[in-house]
């Protein structure tokens, strides 16, 4: 299985309803061959690997087939370390941050989190996936329910979008469709319109017998968003494919082997056994050999046994690659006291790697993010939600990630470099990679360390005021005792 992306859908008409059929027929050919390469890498996902299609050789029956499900534990290793932490969606500009929150908690509300799992996920397996975002339908004009937008990860395997051929080939039409095996039934969208086709055939669009309807888009904005993996439109294991499939063949010719030395063949050398005495010795595992005198007499097994350290350095040497190839830390720690510290460990362990596998991935798939959160402001503000002075400029997405390891070398050069006087902390934090929510960390900090230092002032006014009170009440005391005395 040697893949290379998937392809982009483009089309140079101008789509209406009298060239929608002739468009969606272009379309779902590359889409179609576009679900059968999705279908076999989300299949070489969970376990159905090349491996499994090995036939038997004419020389043996063994033929053991071992899957080392390096695709599984590859994906969840970049997805875990890309996107192991909740979107974060916040304040760009510092303007509207309590529509902004209330934007949020619907978000949250309606499993958000879940769907950009999902997404990045599919993303990271096919190559592409998409977001769904559409109006409840439990919306009526005499009741508002609790969330009124729905968060969807759309099916890769029935959902795909048409992009214009202009610059930057923006998306002009998103398709989803169903079928009951006798009708197939299409729902696209653009900006401006619906059109729903019911189409005779199951999982076919014929070019006679449609039904089309046609409708405006209420929202103004299409409600499908395609989240794209990478330039190439390619899952995150994709290229190391034929690297798995060579380890997967080495586990299981060494488990062979060992099967090979179990039911190695009995040469018998100057004797011969009855009939009825093979079965005794397959049973019991004993032979005796009885001859005449100055006959030679021996038994021995006949078997080829692969050599264990080529093997071993074998596979080692193709696990080394697919970590190279796909940017996956190296799980085995070095032995003896070297002196690495700091970006030597990171760079040598491969960390540095996964890093620049996560923010190439990050980017792309932020794209996406931003236009479904611009798909729901939409709607809320339709509905009345959220006031329409809040905008997508106004909002920025930032995806957390872990940047605890060297974190005592980090925190040393962020304190160097901060004690110059010289740096700004936004870009001293930059520098010594702390976080990846840099102006928040700042905001908050200050925030902090203002309500701190507030309370200590409080603090010290209020002992001071104690301490004036008591040394009043002293004098007075004092005074009291000596008018006694002058009496």
């Amino acid at each position: 299985m040697i893949l290379k992306g998937r392809r982009r859908i483009i089309t140079n008409k101008e789509i209406n309803k009298e060239n929608l059929i002739d468009i969606l027929n272009e379309s779902l050919s590359i889409h179609n061959a576009n679900v059968e390469e999705s279908k076999r890498l989300i299949d070489y996902y969970l376990g159905k690997q090349d491996i499994l299609d090995r036939p038997e050789t004419e020389m043996s029956d063994i033929n053991n087939k071992v899957v080392i499900n390096y695709a599984y534990s590859s994906e969840r290793d970049i997805q875990g370390y890309t996107f192991g932490k909740d979107v974060e969606i916040m304040s760009a500009t510092g303007k509207n941050r309590r529509e902004i929150k209330k934007l949020v908690d619907i978000m949250k509300y309606e499993n958000s989190d879940l769907v950009d799992q999902e997404v990045s996920l599919l993303a990271g397996i096919t190559g592409l996936a998409y977001y769904c975002v559409l109006p409840s339908r439990e919306i009526r004009s005499d009741y508002m329910p609790e969330v009124p937008i729905q968060l969807h990860a759309a099916d890769v395997f029935n959902t795909f979008v048409v992009r214009s051929n202009d610059i930057g080939n923006p998306v002009v039409m998103s398709v989803i469709y169903r079928t009951d095996k006798k009708y197939t039934y299409y729902t696209c969208f653009t900006d401006t319109m619906i059109w729903n086709v019911k189409s005779l055939g199951y999982n076919s669009l014929s070019m006679i017998n449609n039904e089309i309807t046609e409708s405006v888009n209420p929202i103004g904005l299409n409600p499908i968003i395609v989240a794209e993996n990478n330039l190439f439109l390619m899952g995150d294991f994709e290229v190391a494919v034929t690297l798995f499939n060579a380890i997967n063949n080495i586990a299981s010719d060494s488990v062979n082997d060992v099967e090979n030395v179990i039911k190695s063949l009995l040469v018998l050398i100057g004797a011969e056994l009855e009939e009825s005495e093979v079965p005794l010795v397959k049973k019991n595992r004993i032979l005796q050999l009885l001859g005449t005198p100055g006959v030679n007499l021996d038994a021995k097994f006949i078997y080829q046994q692969l050599d264990a350290d080529g093997i071993k350095n074998l596979r080692e040497n193709f696990e080394e690659a697919y970590k190279t190839v796909l940017g996956i830390p190296d799980r085995k720690t070095r032995g003896g006291g070297g002196g690495d510290t700091g970006d030597a460990v990171e760079l040598r362990d491969g960390w540095a790697d996964i890093e620049i596998v996560a923010r190439n991935k990050e980017q792309y798939i932020k794209v996406a993010k931003k236009k479904q959160v611009g798909v729901v402001i939409r709607i809320l503000q339709l509905l009345g939600e959220l006031s329409e002075k809040l905008s997508l400029k106004d909002i920025d997405v930032k995806y957390p990630r872990n940047k605890r390891n060297n974190l005592q070398s980090k925190a040393q050069s962020f304190a160097t470099l901060h004690g110059t006087h010289v740096f700004d902390p936004v870009d001293t934090l930059s520098m010594v990679n702390l976080t990846n929510d840099i102006e928040e960390t700042i905001e908050r900090g200050n925030k902090y360390w203002n309500e701190r230092q507030q309370e200590t002032l409080i603090q010290q006014q209020n002992s001071d005021g104690s301490t004036n009170t008591s040394n009043e009440a002293n004098n007075n005391e004092n005074k009291v005792e000596d008018k006694k005395e002058g009496e």
